[in-house]
């Protein structure tokens, strides 16, 4: 029996009243309410091959006017008047569905329908939803006594989109593509189906056939019945029928299944071009051999189409899917692709041999892997499928694929290479874009990786902002693929000699006058008490001058020695507010300097460091690498600090404590620990002859001095454990 399947949807719509018996009134006119009532209609003729199953539990979505989904249910049966989805009054679209929205499964129905509707106030709506089989089925049916003649016997169909499925008499275990011939193959709808037979007699005989379906719809289901005729063999050849149900009319088409081998289509290609289906070939990049792939057929062509699913070929001007029969062949010329003669369907039972010559269009392509599928169809139906698979290669063993800059004074450079075995020699060049001469890196220093072909390298001692010009070289190759990169600038912070100083009033400031401002003091809070922490050292110095930091004590507090970028704010309380931060973009990785250090014994204390009393001093310097979106205001009074543990706007951090005796400077290198790659917008350095100065807690006559403090950017100038520990927590790459 032929039935129709499909289900009715009511859909109860209220505003301001629930349809129950007492209509009880809402009073929040804003809201409307929906309820669900799902029915099954059996009574038209079908649009598929099996009875209805019993209820179906739909799922249920309803979407607002801008497609934003405002309310879902996984089952229908719980949307009803008295449990119903509360909705602002509005119009929306309700769907219902129940199945996997696949492209191509077996045996995988599924349902949908969708209405749209209103909500108004004061009112109840009732809306018939009608949700029905959205695919299209394909199956096939062959006779008990077919195995008698053929070995295998099955069909493949496509909606022309994603992969074929296969009805087969021997599947193969384990594949989802391929199922028995009592499967049924649902497809999305696309418009078309393709089917193809594939027969294989116990001579190893084989025969091939294909056809397309074009205006196919939902509901529709194509059920291929194929038995042997009446008269099952006619000049050595089978006669087979084939009847199409396709529940809209039924045509029956009687083919003559031709054994002999030299009656089929054919694909081979020329000498120079030697390539099998389904092998691939490798050809280098730029090649201009000739590549031409010959068409023949005795009885004729009718289509040879080319399909691909690959970006690259789609933007060399290849279609993903393009016929070479007709006048569509001419399009192609541009992209490099000439088919021997445009052949109409009006001459093509004349035209035998086709020559399609893919020479030019293979010669633009750039390095990669690609896969094309040629299908040839003859007079009669007969086709043959072949899969040119290619892999463009590099005409020189090796070339350079990319480079990661970032930073000022390195840069991470990558290449591949395209032999079986990793190529003598292999390494990169660099030059500065403004010179000709090049400088050939190590090759010991290259990390290869067998596995992808590709290997890398760092180059150091690279000059800031400035643009280079890498390649790939090997023992065999020098001049190849030229690529370029810059660095990234490399920015000072004025007076890091600590040479200028000027006065204010009574105190000292760390700069070359007030419209230079980058560093500042305690001095500008204590000056007016007679006490200035902070003075220019003239005498013990490494060169020029240095800044001397001492504790001391003013207003029976403690004022500690200290100097740091930014800018001192106001006095607050018994402390002071500073605004921490110098705007900064580039990222050293680490700070060097000088210090000298003479400490005296912790006399003055504050809560949390009460217990230090008696204990040496300790001085300490830090540098710091924010993205702060301002200044840091730091308040002593309220105890208001950097966190520097856990402040999730610091870059980098680094930090100096020392509470030795020293007899002269001591040169220190600092490492800057980044913890992610963002792009910093302060730099903080701050030292101090009291560690916790900021507390009160210090020696009072502890001195530190410090000089010609500097940026480094060059992981050169660090030792290897330096450069450990400044990429210990994140890569720079």
């Amino acid at each position: 029996m032929k039935r129709r399947l499909s289900y009715i949807m009511t859909v109860v719509l209220s505003a301001g009243v629930l349809a129950s018996c007492n209509q009880e009134v809402i009073q929040d006119n804003s809201y409307g309410y929906l309820g669900i009532r799902m029915d099954s209609d059996l009574s038209e003729d079908i649009i598929v091959k099996a009875d209805a199953a019993d209820e179906l539990v739909f799922a249920v979505n309803v979407s607002n006017q801008s497609g934003q989904t405002v309310a879902t249910e996984e089952d229908h049966r719980t949307v009803t008047t008295e449990n119903p989805i509360k909705l602002q009054i509005g119009t929306y679209t309700v769907t219902a569905s129940n199945g996997e929205d696949l492209n191509a499964a077996f045996n995988n129905p599924y349902y949908e329908g969708s209405k749209d509707v209103k909500i108004y106030p004061d009112r109840i709506n009732t809306v018939d939803l009608t949700c029905s089989l959205a695919n299209t089925i394909f199956s096939v049916e062959f006779p008990e006594d077919f195995s008698d003649n053929f070995d295998v016997y099955e069909v493949s169909v496509t909606n022309g989109t994603g992969s074929a499925l296969v009805l087969s008499n021997a599947p193969q275990a384990g594949n989802s593509l391929e199922a028995g011939l009592d499967a049924e193959a649902y497809f999305a709808v696309t418009g078309t189906l393709t089917w193809n037979l594939y027969l294989k007699n116990s001579e190893g005989g084989e025969y091939r056939y294909t056809a397309t379906y074009e205006d196919v719809k939902a509901k529709q289901h194509y059920h291929l019945t194929f038995e042997l005729g009446e008269d099952q063999t006619a000049d050595g050849a089978f006669i087979i029928k084939v009847t199409l149900d396709n529940s809209m009319d039924e045509s029956e088409h009687k083919l003559i299944l031709d054994f002999d081998n030299s009656s089929l289509p054919e694909v081979s290609s020329n000498d120079e071009f030697a390539v099998e289906s389904g092998v691939p070939v490798t050809t280098p990049v730029g090649n201009s051999i000739s590549k031409v792939l010959n068409f023949s057929t005795p009885v004729g062509v009718s289509s040879l189409r080319i399909t691909h699913d690959n970006e690259v070929l789609e933007q060399s001007g290849l279609p993903k899917s393009a016929e070479l029969i007709g006048t569509s062949a001419t399009d192609l010329t541009n992209a490099g692709i000439v088919v021997s003669q445009a052949i109409t369907k009006a001459v093509a039972l004349g035209s035998t041999e086709v020559a399609v010559d893919i020479t030019s269009f293979i010669s633009r392509l750039p390095v990669g892997a690609y896969e094309m599928t040629f299908t040839v169809i003859d007079a009669k139906g007969h086709y043959d499928v072949f899969e040119l698979i290619l892999e463009v290669i590099s005409d020189v063993d090796a070339e350079a694929v990319s480079a990661t800059a970032g930073w000022a004074c390195f840069a991470k450079l990558e290449g591949r290479f395209f032999t079986p075995e990793v190529p003598e020699g292999i390494t990169f060049q660099y030059r500065k874009a403004s010179e000709s001469e090049w400088t050939e890196i190590d090759p010991s220093k290259m990390e290869v990786n067998t596995a992808t072909l590709r290997y890398t390298t760092v180059v150091y001692s690279l000059a800031p902002s400035t643009e280079y010009v890498f390649r790939a070289v090997s023992a065999e190759d020098k001049e190849t693929k030229e690529m370029t990169f810059s660095t990234a600038a490399a920015q000072m912070v004025p007076n890091l000699s600590f040479d200028n100083w000027y006065k204010d009033g009574d105190a000292w400031m760390p700069n070359a006058s007030s419209s230079t401002y980058v560093w500042d003091s305690a001095n500008p809070g204590t000056a007016g008490l007679g006490v200035v922490p902070t003075t220019p050292e003239e005498s013990d110095v490494v060169k020029g001058k240095a800044a001397k930091l001492q504790t001391s004590k003013a207003m029976g507090m403690l004022a500690a020695g200290n100097i740091y970028i930014g800018k001192f704010a106001k006095v607050a309380g018994l402390g002071a507010e500073l605004d921490w931060g110098y705007s900064f973009s580039s990222r050293p990785i680490a700070l060097t300097g000088y210090y000298k250090y003479t400490p005296k014994t912790i006399d003055m204390t504050k809560d949390p460091y009460k217990g230090l009393a008696g204990q040496s001093d300790q001085c300490q310097i830090q540098i710091l690498l924010t993205d702060w979106d301002g200044m840091f205001r730091i308040n002593t009074s309220k105890k208001q600090f950097v966190d520097f543990e856990n402040d999730e706007h610091i870059i980098a951090h680094g930090s100096l404590t020392s509470g030795n005796n020293d007899n002269g400077y001591v040169k220190f290198t600092l490492p800057l620990v980044y913890r992610n790659n963002r792009t910093p917008k302060y730099i903080v350095i701050v030292a101090a002859a009291s560690r916790y100065g900021d507390y009160f807690t210090g020696g009072v006559g502890s001195v530190l001095r410090v000089d010609e403090f500097n940026l480094v950017y060059d992981p050169a100038e660090l030792t290897d454990a330096e450069y450990q520990q400044v990429f210990s927590k994140v890569s720079p790459f």
